[in-house]
């Protein structure tokens, strides 16, 4: 494989933990769809080649649209394609795709052929009968004693993660069939909460949603009425689906052109034993050729048997005093409730038990971080009224406070470990500066880390403006302000810099010739010396994780640090993954700046967009234009950047002058293109995701984004950031492809026109996306280790954060024997931790 041999390693690795974390799209940040993007703009998919066939063969909405058996399909048919071996088990690959259809007509579909039908229990049921079971179980059991589960089905079960008998007691339900208030067809309406129906199957067959989207659509009839429903970016449902017979469905109802469709739900044959019994039954999640009756038979054998013995992680002491109800029966009542109420409060009680042990664990991290040697004193002391007075603007309120809090922290003499958050452009870069600059008047060193050059150097020229137009001296990086009463050295280390460039900065920097030094992460290398570093400030703190801050306090005199992120983290996530932090929030946006107005722009409406940017542009502003990709791609079906570089200049922009600029551009292309932008020799920059951070010029006032429904809500806000840094009006237009994209896009693309404000479209991620994959955040692995715990329980997570204090405070290391199995718990947390950096 030409041109993917030096990374053939790395997709290995990537692929396979991605079928080992469960294909739960989180091995990359920004998931595999943002990785093979960008592979396509680094002129990594080689025309012809396996890997490059691989991504064509997903749906339009790519990898994120797959439900999970479809991603492993997919990975194990790639590591085929690959040469590469892979250690799960095979099995028959799931088509992902069927032959396309005419636009706009459903696709034909075969006869179907007589063929069999399968037991409830296809792919288990030849398996024989273990011989024991029941009250003779014990809790490290190999789940191959449960009843039904033989040698075949042992093995889908630990792709559940489920390897003994007490790991089946774990393996609550991801949801419950409600046979106790089945709808009729004719009973349904429009509703934002899941409906169930039973019924069988009149038709199924592949769809077209508009001219892109493939889907599936069936309808289903009870006798009292006829539903639509219809599966977006899942047209491999009409595989699973078979014409007369008795499924169940779950899902929302909306009204589409006059008549009730129920979408994207989740469905199961019908088990007639549950159904009949009239109550809530356990969905278990599941892996190919293992059912639900057999999923429900063994984990409630496992249940029966083993509930009383499992340890609760709750110390004695403290359930008593807090009047918590103990464990077994909480377990029981969560896999078989009598009612959604039980089941619910049954949940609330596992997950006290859960976040106690996170809470431990990131309480017990900062305890070690700041244990040790003291940290440096650091403080402005008699410079800040002057730095602050400096400035071309007034810090806000929270501003204020936030800058406060650090420069007190960093007196001394525990280092300080805290978080900056704040929206985009809110000014979280001048709260920072004025840290560092605490650093250098107390004759130590500092350093910002970002994740990318752009960055970085955006930072830097951000500096530059922040030193209150004091002189600077560009060759050798010395600034010259009156208020600070002495030269102050900053040095830029980046990849572009030339050898040469790069050993004078290293000596510099060794020998106390820099103050403050910005980069990227090349700045934690072993040949990067800060003998006096005590102030470091990280961008993007997602990025940087336990074992990196190790490599930093190494460089320096146990330095303090502070993180930043732009990305607002809702404070349930902050505590749970970054609970080691103390978090410091700027709330409020500089005085001045208007609200972005944001529209979402669908196929028949561009033209009426167009007559905006261009009203925009004749009153002197500027705009931006966001693609996908470089260039136009068979295998992506996205707008490219250089493709409508082309088509705006020779049409509706013909008039303005445009500029392109992609990550595949040299440093100094990039640099000059940015140059020209903000000093508005262009008037329009047609731009890949490569500005999504690090760009500022106040001048622009329309972001137009391609594709929209493509991109995550996090994303699409920090697009947006990149408009609204003046007093002007700024627009954002979100274009999409197609009128309805489909459930998932629609409430992104809504969510975005209703609020400019990060904090809520954070909540709303959270929800949407659940508690793995929001934000991309789970690089300490505290959240793929929930259970039943999920990140809106900010109620149960403040309890527990309270509780494990007072615990710690007790017995710091947890040796108590009364705290042997809260000890025991938390210990996967740390190791998670240190494995995930």
């Amino acid at each position: 494989m030409p041109g993917l041999l030096s990374d053939t390693e790395r997709l290995r690795r990537v692929f396979e933990l991605e079928l080992k974390q469960e294909c739960a799209n989180r091995v990359v940040e920004g998931g595999l769809d943002r990785m093979f993007i960008q592979m396509q703009e680094d002129g990594l998919l080689e025309i012809g080649g396996p890997l490059r066939q691989r991504v064509r063969m997903l749906p339009p909405g790519g990898y994120r649209a797959l439900q999970p058996e479809q991603r492993r399909s997919w990975l194990e048919g790639t590591l085929r394609a690959l040469a590469v071996p892979t250690s799960a088990p095979a099995r028959e690959p799931v088509p992902l795709r069927k032959p396309a259809a005419s636009r706009g007509t459903p696709a034909r579909t075969a006869k179907p052929r007589p063929r069999a039908v399968p037991s409830r229990d296809a792919g288990v049921a030849s398996d024989p009968e273990p011989a024991h079971h029941g009250p003779n179980l014990s809790l490290d059991a190999p789940v191959s004693r449960l009843p039904g589960v033989g040698k075949a089905a042992e093995a889908k079960f630990e792709k559940l993660g489920v390897r003994t008998a007490g790991d089946a007691v774990f393996l609550f339900p991801r949801r419950f069939n409600d046979f106790t208030d089945m709808r009729r067809i004719a009973e349904l309406a429009p509703s934002s909460m899941p409906q169930t129906v039973v019924g069988n199957i009149f038709s199924v067959r592949e769809m077209r949603f508009g001219r892109r989207v493939k889907g599936a659509e069936a309808l289903v009839t009870d006798g009292s009425g006829t539903l639509r429903v219809a599966w977006f970016n899942m047209p491999y449902v009409v595989r699973q689906l078979e014409e007369g017979t008795r499924v169940v469905f779950s899902g929302k109802v909306r009204s589409f052109r006059g008549r009730l469709q129920m979408e994207n739900p989740e469905f199961e044959p019908v088990d007639d034993e549950a159904a009949n019994a009239g109550r809530l039954v356990p969905v278990y999640p599941a892996t190919q050729g293992l059912s639900q009756r057999t999923l429900r038979r063994a984990v409630k054998t496992a249940v029966d048997a083993l509930a009383d013995s499992v340890v609760d992680a709750v110390p004695e002491w403290l359930r008593d005093r807090e009047r918590l109800p103990r464990l077994a029966p909480a377990v029981r009542a969560l896999h078989f409730p009598n009612s959604f109420g039980e089941a619910e409060e049954a949940r609330r009680r596992l997950a006290l038990g859960e976040f106690l042990a996170i809470q431990a664990a990131v309480l017990t991290r900062r305890a070690e971080w700041q244990q040790g040697e003291d940290a440096p004193s650091l403080a402005l002391g008699p410079r800040l009224g002057p730095f602050l007075d400096s400035l071309p603007f007034r810090l806000t309120t929270t501003q204020r406070e936030c800058l406060d809090d650090i420069l007190e922290d960093i007196q001394g003499p525990a280092p300080m470990l805290r978080l900056l958050q704040g929206d985009v452009g809110s000014g979280k870069t001048v709260v920072a500066f004025g840290a560092m600059l605490a650093a250098v008047h107390s004759g130590m060193q500092a350093v910002l880390m970002a994740p990318t050059e752009i960055l970085a150097d955006q930072h830097y020229r951000s500096f530059a403006k922040l030193l209150g137009g004091g002189e600077v001296h560009a060759l050798d990086g010395v600034f010259m302000p009156s208020w600070l009463g002495r030269p102050l050295r900053v040095l830029l280390l980046t990849g572009s810099l030339t050898p040469a460039q790069k050993a004078q900065i290293r000596a510099d920097v060794a020998h106390g010739g820099a103050d403050i030094i910005i980069g990227t992460h090349a700045l934690l290398e072993d040949d990067v010396a800060i003998p006096r570093l005590a102030m470091a400030v990280v961008d993007e703190q997602h990025r940087f994780g336990v074992m990196q801050r190790v490599k930093l306090r190494q460089k320096g005199l146990n330095p303090h640090l502070l993180v930043m992120t732009a990305t607002p983290i809702p404070r349930t996530l902050a505590l749970t993954v970054y609970g080691d932090l103390e978090v410091s929030t700027i709330s409020e946006m500089p005085p001045g700046r208007k609200p972005v107005k944001t529209v979402w722009v669908q196929p028949h409406e561009r033209e009426e967009a167009y007559d905006v940017i261009r009203e925009r542009l004749d009153a002197g502003e500027q705009a931006f234009v966001i693609c996908p990709l470089v260039e136009e791609s068979e295998s992506l079906d996205v707008r490219s950047a250089e493709e409508e570089f082309e088509r705006l200049r020779a049409g509706p922009l013909k008039r303005y002058r445009l500029e392109l600029l992609h990550g595949r551009m040299p440093g100094r292309v990039k640099d000059d293109v940015m140059e020209r932008f903000g000093r508005h020799e262009a008037d329009v920059l047609v731009s890949t995701s490569v500005i999504e951070v690090g760009i500022d010029v106040p001048n622009a006032t329309v972001i137009v984004i391609e594709g929209a429904e493509r991109f995550g809500l996090s994303q699409l806000h920090q697009f947006r950031g990149r408009v609204g840094r003046s007093a002007k009006q700024s627009y954002c237009l979100l274009f999409s492809t197609e009128d309805d994209p489909g459930p998932d896009a629609r409430e992104r693309l809504e969510a975005m026109v209703d609020t400019t404000d990060g904090f809520k479209l954070a909540e709303v991620d959270l929800a949407m996306r659940g508690e793995g994959e929001a934000w991309g955040r789970v690089q300490s692995g505290a959240n793929s280790m929930l259970r039943v715990a999920k990140l809106t329980d900010r109620d149960i997570l403040m309890q527990a954060r309270h509780l494990a204090a007072e615990v710690l405070a007790i017995d710091p290391k947890l040796q108590k024997s009364e705290h042997r199995a809260l000890a025991v718990a938390v210990k996967p947390f740390l190791e998670k931790a240190t494995e995930a950096n």
